[in-house]
Parts: structure tokens; C-alpha cells; sequence
């Protein structure tokens, strides 16, 4: 019988989530043993040790229910982060010329009640939030009313040990209601039913005011983040607005930012948002701004896993063309590199929802065997409600006592051959296609606005037609006539709509989900 040790993660050592199938396991560690067997020439002995004994647990149901157990009764959480790997091919053939690869990486933090192992989510990290509203002008009517109803909603939302300041902002900023525990709910209402538009739109007056009430009470053991409600352009302090999400950032302060109606600059938002870790989101209509806002906060008191980042590390016969985030949400990622080697910021990821990465992989190779094509590391901080004791393989620095930061890897393997037998390999996932096919379509709008940025009006058509094209075969009418309108008016030299650019931009980024605008 094998040896159990409760002190190590043999989920996080295998790269699977707790519930994982006996042949999720067994793919798991097929692919690790490969890469760090001895007799490889490129093991570790120790490393492959610590795999096998993990194998050797999980795969047994009767240890694994003793391993499960002994981690409950040490009030030790198990299965923290699953990195599932899914690729476009399994076998390919040797060739002198280039050939493609899709690589899927899926990240799912786990949010189990280590007390019980139930799956129910554990207490949640206090907030330490600033809501900055947009007061100018233009919000005077409908816009400021639901603005108004929804923060108030968020008011009522919000449990007793969260922080709530509330920041308003035209040409200059007003701090409507300092930073504070949200127990005088009343003294919190009164400041939101107070605000009264007017004045121009000046974004970093609002965030520069935000962050320093978020900065008072910023701590590891709380989830900082500023909340950006606009409906307008900024002029002439772009790069100031930018500079200080970025600063914030560093220091553990997310930013995300809530676009309303069809006039904000969206190029801008997604720029301040994705500098922030946060996400930026498309209100087309006043009344949807509760909604929206609710899912952002049930986003930020389930993060499990801070400031994730991804790294891939091709071996020379490899390089990274592209890199898409494709959930919770579509977009282009542009990564740091360091030498081969290319690392993407993730942001703070939730433990309700995976997020999933697809690299898209040039392979140059005339020889056979079976080859190791890249290693993907994911690293973050685990926060205080998926915490646990240090678990081997893989590098970690002690933090605080409410976060750490920790380690997973995974590598990729592809069997170069020609023989008959190799090429009836297993065909991709469904889950890879499924999310290839909307990529597809999301790149297809986002070449179209560049090319209309750079005035070639048939390459813009030609594009938007093509994914109103799939859109409309794949069941996305909305999505779809609003790609074949945008197409007809820019062949007749009219610019694109707001109301239509930002529909398809930010409708393109939900395929991959359920939520479609």
C-alpha cells in the first residue's frame, strides 16, 4: 500500500481538480511521468517520486477517501488550482515547413469547505472598495438614476465588515463619502441620492481620488478595487488616468470600469481595465447597470487566486504566435518576454468560473518521437479561503499569513510520426473546437475596426461579412445582422456606428459563454 501524506497537494502536484476522473488522472500523469522520468535524460528523480505517489493515492479509492480524511481532520483544503491543458492535435507529422497547433490552458481555482470537502464555498474576504461615478453633464436623466438605484443596491449588498468610499467626478473630483465600514448604510444612501451632474469629463480626477481612499485600508487580507461608472470621453489626461491604474496595481489595487451608453472611448476603458486586472463592461442601456454591477462584486468576493500570471516556454523548434484570453471573456494578450520564454498577466482570478488561455503554437521539426514542445507555468497568490500548507513540486515564497504565493506547471507534448497507427489519435476536444470556432469570429471584427482605423474599406467589409457569416450559422442572429449592418454602412463610406462597434466587440467577447449581449 502507498504511503500518504496529507501535508501534499497530489491534485495541485498532478495539475487536476479535486472531482477529476480516473482518466483525467491517468492523462495527467502519462503527461508529467514523460517529462520527468530518469530515464528521459531530463527527470528528476525526485520530482517523479512525488508524481507517482500522488498517482498511486488519488487513483485508489480507497486511499484517496483515507488521503481526503486526514486533510479534512488537519482542516486542509485539497485540489487549489487545476490546470487542465487541451490541444488541437495529439500527433503530427515530421515536416521541414511550419505547421500550427492550438494549446488550451484552463485555469479553475478551486472553492471548497475544507472543514467538510462539500464543495461549499467558504467565508469570503472583506472589500475594500471605491465606486467613482461619473457626474458630468451628460448623465443627467435616466443614466443618473440607474446609477444611482445601483449603487444603492450595491449599499444594501455589501456585508457589515466590507469598506465603501463613494467618489464623484466632472472636471474635478468630490469625495461624496470617505472610505468606511459599511455599517451607517443610511449616511451611504444620503451621499448617493445627494449627487447632481454637471461639469465636463476628466476620468483621472475620479480614479486618482478612488485609489487614495482605497489605498488607507489595502491589505493582503482584504480585496482591494475601484469601480469606474462613465458615459464619456476623457481629454487630455489618458496617459496620467492609465499611469495610476498601473500604479495601483502593483500595489495590489484591481480597477474595473463600467461603460454606459455608446459615447465612452472603449479602446480607452479596456486599456485602464486590463491594466488594473480587472475587466471592462458595455451597458447598452441604463437599466442593465445593476445587473452588471451585482455580477462584478459576486466576481470580486470569489477570487481565489491574485495577480495569476501565465508563462509558456517553447523549446527551440517552437515560438509563440498569438495569445487570447477566452473566458470569462475574449481578448488579445499581449505577453513580457524573456528570452523564448512569454508570460501574460491574468489578473485576480474567481473561484465561481474558469479562465482559459489558447496559445496558438508554430512547430518546425523533421524528426520523430515523442517531444516535449513547451512548459506552461501558472503563478499567483492563493488568498486566505483556498490557502494551505506548502505541497511539492514547485517553488514558493511565504507572503502573509492570508496569501502566498505558489506554483503549477504543466508541459506539452506532441508524438512526431508517420506511422498510420499515431494518425487515428484521438481527436481535439469538443470544448477546443467549440472555442476555436468563436475565436475565430472574435479576431475577425477586432482586424475589422483596425482596418478601418487605417481606411481599408474592403478588408473592413470583407471581414465584418465573413463573421456575420458564421455568426448567423452558429445561431447568433442579434450578433450577427449587427455585423451585416456595420458591414453595409462602412461599404458606403459611412462610419461605423458607437451603438453597433461596441455591440460586436463586446458581444464577440461572450461567445465562448452562456452570457451573450
Amino acid at each position: 500500500m502507498a504511503d500518504i501524506d496529507p501535508s501534499k497537494d497530489y491534485y495541485r502536484i498532478l495539475g487536476v481538480a479535486a472531482d477529476a476522473s480516473e482518466e483525467e488522472l491517468r492523462r495527467a500523469y502519462r503527461s508529467l511521468a514523460k517529462s520527468t522520468h530518469p530515464d528521459t535524460g531530463r527527470g528528476d528523480v525526485e520530482v517523479f517520486r512525488t508524481i507517482q505517489e500522488a498517482y498511486d493515492v488519488l487513483s485508489d479509492p480507497l486511499l484517496q477517501r483515507t488521503y481526503s480524511r486526514q486533510r479534512a481532520a488537519r482542516g486542509i483544503g485539497v485540489g487549489a488550482v487545476s490546470l487542465r491543458v487541451h490541444q488541437s492535435r495529439q500527433v503530427v507529422l515530421p515536416m521541414a515547413e511550419e505547421q500550427l497547433l492550438y494549446v488550451m490552458v484552463e485555469i479553475q481555482p478551486q472553492q471548497k469547505d475544507i472543514a467538510t470537502g462539500h464543495g461549499e464555498t467558504r467565508s469570503r474576504q472583506p472589500l475594500n472598495l471605491a465606486v467613482v461615478i461619473d457626474r458630468s453633464t451628460s448623465m443627467r436623466g435616466t443614466r443618473m438614476q440607474n446609477v444611482k438605484a445601483a449603487v444603492l443596491d450595491l449599499v444594501d449588498t455589501l456585508q457589515a465588515q466590507d469598506r465603501l468610499a463613494i467618489v464623484t467626478f466632472s472636471d474635478r473630483a468630490d469625495v461624496a463619502a470617505p472610505s468606511s465600514k459599511v455599517t451607517d448604510r443610511r449616511q451611504l444612501r444620503s451621499a448617493v441620492s445627494s449627487i447632481s451632474p454637471d461639469g465636463g469629463t476628466e476620468i483621472y480626477q475620479g480614479l486618482a481620488a478612488g485609489y487614495e481612499q482605497v489605498s488607507r485600508h489595502a491589505s493582503d487580507g482584504v480585496i482591494s478595487h475601484v469601480l469606474l461608472l462613465t458615459d464619456g470621453r476623457t481629454y487630455g489626461d489618458e496617459e496620467l488616468a492609465l499611469a495610476a491604474v498601473t500604479r495601483a496595481q502593483s500595489l495590489g489595487i484591481g480597477m474595473s470600469a463600467f461603460g454606459i451608453g455608446e459615447d465612452w472611448h472603449d479602446t480607452f476603458l479596456d486599456s485602464l481595465a486590463h491594466a488594473g486586472g480587472g475587466t471592462s463592461h458595455y451597458v447598452d442601456s441604463p437599466g442593465k447597470v445593476q445587473a452588471v454591477l451585482r455580477e462584478r462584486i459576486s466576481g470580486l468576493v470569489s477570487v481565489a487566486l491574485r495577480r495569476a500570471r501565465l508563462r509558456i516556454s517553447p523549446v527551440s523548434y517552437v515560438r509563440v504566435a498569438d495569445i487570447h484570453r477566452v473566458s470569462p471573456y475574449m481578448e488579445a494578450l499581449e505577453g513580457a518576454f524573456s528570452g523564448d520564454a512569454v508570460t501574460v498577466t491574468l489578473g485576480d482570478l474567481s473561484g465561481d468560473e474558469s479562465a482559459s488561455v489558447v496559445f496558438e503554437l508554430v512547430i518546425k521539426l523533421n524528426d520523430t518521437g515523442t517531444r516535449r514542445v513547451a512548459r506552461l507555468v501558472l503563478e499567483g497568490e492563493l488568498s486566505a479561503s483556498t490557502s494551505e500548507p506548502q505541497a511539492s513540486p514547485g517553488p514558493q515564497r511565504a507572503l502573509t499569513s492570508s496569501r502566498r504565493e505558489e506554483t503549477w506547471w504543466r508541459d506539452i507534448d506532441l508524438v512526431f510520426s508517420q506511422e498510420a497507427e499515431h494518425m487515428q489519435a484521438e481527436p481535439p476536444s469538443p470544448m477546443l473546437v467549440h472555442v476555436l470556432a468563436r475565436l475565430a469570429i472574435f479576431r475577425m471584427q477586432e482586424r475589422a475596426w483596425r482596418a478601418v482605423e487605417s481606411g481599408d474599406t474592403p478588408q473592413a467589409t470583407r471581414l465584418l461579412e465573413s463573421a456575420a457569416t458564421r455568426l448567423l450559422d452558429l445561431g447568433y442572429r442579434e450578433l450577427g445582422q449587427a455585423a451585416m449592418l456595420e458591414a453595409g454602412r462602412i461599404e458606403r463610406g459611412v462610419d461605423p456606428s458607437l451603438g453597433g462597434r461596441k455591440k460586436l466587440r463586446y458581444g464577440t467577447r461572450l461567445l465562448t459563454v452562456a452570457r451573450v449581449l
